[in-house]
C-alpha cells in the first residue's frame, strides 16, 4: 500500500487558512454599524464559535429577533468581500506541508463559498492555487453537505485512498457518510472537544504535523495522535 497516489481533500477556510481575524472583524463590524458598543473580546467570540456557536448567536441583545435576521443577512453580504479577505493569513507552514504532499498525491481543495471569483482571488494572493489538482466550489446556501461534491470526484479519479481534512462538522461528517478517512483539524473554528462527537479517524493539532500523520497511516500504522 506504499507510494500509492491518494486523493487528499482539503477544507480550505479554518484548515489551510486562518480566518478567525476576518469573522470577528465583521462580527464587530455589524454590531457597531447597528450602535451595538457592547460586544465580546475577540478571544470570547472565537472561543464560542468553536464550542459550535453560530456567529449570530454570540450577541448579547439575544432576545431581539430583527436583529438576528438583520445580522445574518449582513453578515452573508461581508463575509467574502475582499475589504475582509485580506485579514486572513496562512495557518504556519502550509506552503511547505502542500508542496510536500504534491509530489505522491493529488490535493483537491473543497469549499462552501458563494463567491467563487473572490476565492480564486484569495487563492491566487497566497499562491494556493498551484498546489492543488482540482478546485471544488459548493454553495453553502444550496448545499447542506459536501458529499455530493467529494463523491462526484471520487467516482471520476479512483486513488489509493480518499483522505478528507477539515475543521468542522461539515467536514468530517461528508467523509463518515463516504466511508473515508478523516482527519479534524483542531486549530480551526471548531474545537477537538465538539468535533469529537462525530469520532474523526485522526486529530491534528498543527497543520505541520500533517505529512507525519500521513506517513504513519500510509504504513498502515495507528498514530501516537489517533483520539488523543
Amino acid at each position: 500500500m506504499k507510494n500509492e497516489t491518494n486523493n487528499i481533500f482539503f477544507d480550505i477556510d479554518g484548515t489551510l487558512i486562518d480566518t478567525s481575524e476576518r469573522h470577528y472583524r465583521i462580527y464587530k463590524d455589524i454590531l457597531y454599524s447597528y450602535g451595538i458598543q457592547k460586544i465580546f473580546s475577540k478571544r470570547k467570540f472565537w472561543n464560542q464559535k468553536r464550542e459550535g456557536k453560530k456567529t449570530v448567536e454570540i450577541i448579547y441583545k439575544k432576545s431581539f429577533k430583527q436583529l438576528k435576521k438583520n445580522f445574518a443577512h449582513d453578515w452573508l453580504t461581508k463575509i467574502e468581500d475582499r475589504k475582509y479577505l485580506k485579514f486572513d493569513k496562512l495557518f504556519s507552514g502550509c506552503l511547505n506541508v502542500l508542496s510536500d504532499l504534491k509530489k505522491t498525491n493529488d490535493l483537491i481543495f473543497v469549499t462552501m463559498r458563494n463567491n467563487k471569483k473572490n476565492l480564486l482571488w484569495e487563492l491566487d494572493n497566497f499562491g494556493l492555487n498551484k498546489y492543488c489538482s482540482k478546485i471544488i466550489v459548493g454553495s453553502p446556501i444550496d448545499l447542506k453537505s459536501k458529499v455530493p461534491l467529494i463523491n462526484k470526484y471520487i467516482i471520476k479519479n479512483q486513488r489509493g485512498k480518499n483522505i478528507i481534512i477539515g475543521d468542522t462538522e461539515m467536514d468530517i461528517a461528508a467523509g463518515k457518510k463516504l466511508g473515508i478517512l478523516t482527519i479534524a483539524s483542531i486549530y480551526g473554528i471548531r474545537s477537538k472537544q465538539f468535533l469529537s462527537r462525530l469520532e474523526p479517524d485522526y486529530y491534528l493539532s498543527k497543520l505541520s504535523k500533517l505529512p507525519k500523520i500521513l506517513k504513519r497511516v500510509e504504513n498502515d500504522s495507528i498514530p501516537e495522535f489517533k483520539k488523543t
